[in-house]
């Protein structure tokens, strides 16, 4: 659904992630990132598409068509527009079968997130998580 994510393959966000070796670095993946995600136009910036429980705002429209998964997200924080690329670039096309099977976590945990991931923050991507999966 959204080019951006499409272009920009799973592999590749993950190895630009890995291949970081500062925070600082990693910083500036996230927010160069941040920049290929899509904007939200108002309307869709609703309090139906807000995921609850994330500090700064998030929104995510969840469409299936044919079968297979596609979304559309914003923040209002550079940051978590990062993470959105990245938790997306994972699930984006797939079923939902194969996003539940998925350990979301786990493949998070392997992308140098940790260091950004404060514990109000980290409560954020474990509720995105939990709606990309519904």
């Amino acid at each position: 659904m959204t080019d951006s994510l499409e272009q920009q393959k799973p592999v590749n966000i993950k190895a630009q992630l890995k291949n970081c070796r500062s925070k600082e670095e990693t910083f500036k993946t996230l927010v160069t990132l941040s920049k290929t995600q899509p904007r939200l136009c108002a309307e869709d910036k609703t309090e139906d598409n807000k995921v609850k429980g994330c500090e700064s705002a998030v929104w995510l429209i969840i469409v299936e068509k044919d079968g297979l998964r596609h979304f559309k997200a914003d923040s209002d924080a550079k940051l978590m527009r990062g993470v959105l690329v990245a938790i997306l670039s994972l699930v984006e096309g797939k079923t939902l079968a194969d996003i539940q099977q998925m350990d979301l976590r786990a493949e998070l945990a392997e992308l140098n997130l940790s260091s950004y991931l404060t514990s109000s923050r980290n409560n954020g991507v474990l509720a995105i998580l939990k709606k990309v999966k519904s």
